[in-house]
């Protein structure tokens, strides 16, 4: 009987101190003209598609995000870089291919583009294959390279690997040491 309550507390002190968590998505109706719900749309083609693990702490709840690079060919509402990278939802986002053409409604906060889950996306196939907006489009203001960006985006979980390196070197370390002093 002691194991079977001592159980029960264990699992809901877990559940307290460990919560999971969930998220619940529902989107509103859009107003026309779609583009007057975001800080700008883009068309350009997916150079690169990467998951990465986000944690804050060491023990706090680790979230997956979606980062895309895009290579813009024009942009509406707002002018752009020639390579742009931005957040996608990863559970309800939109399954961006590499290679492919997409027209794409973005956020943008401090230079940082999101991707709405609720944001219409259209592949592409021509260049007049996107909705008409009566806007001038922008090219793109600088030619920029980021794709070294998307390097330090990994989608593996490294913290017991670093955890343990530092053990190893702290144990190397201090076995130097007492050799040093012999």
């Amino acid at each position: 009987m002691r194991l079977l309550l001592l159980i029960v507390i264990s699992t809901l002190s877990l559940h307290i101190f460990f919560p999971n968590q969930t998220k619940a998505l529902s989107c509103a109706e859009l107003k026309e003209p779609i583009i007057d719900n975001y800080d700008m749309a883009v068309v350009g083609t997916v150079l690169n598609v990467k998951n990465d693990i986000v944690q804050k702490g060491f023990t706090w709840t680790k979230e997956t995000k979606k980062y895309v690079l895009l290579q813009v060919e024009k942009s509406w509402k707002s002018e752009v870089a020639s390579q742009i990278i931005f957040e996608a939802d990863f559970t309800w986002g939109y399954n961006f291919e590499k290679n492919k053409k997409y027209y794409v409604y973005l956020h943008e906060n401090n230079e940082n583009y999101y991707n709405s889950p609720c944001s219409p996306v259209m592949a592409v196939n021509s260049s007049d294959d996107y909705p008409n907006i009566t806007e001038k489009p922008f090219t793109p203001n600088e030619e920029v390279n980021l794709s070294s960006k998307m390097w330090f985006k990994y989608d593996k979980d490294l913290d017991l690997v670093f955890l343990l390196f530092g053990i190893a070197a702290l144990c190397f370390f201090v076995w130097k040491r007492r050799a040093n002093k012999k």
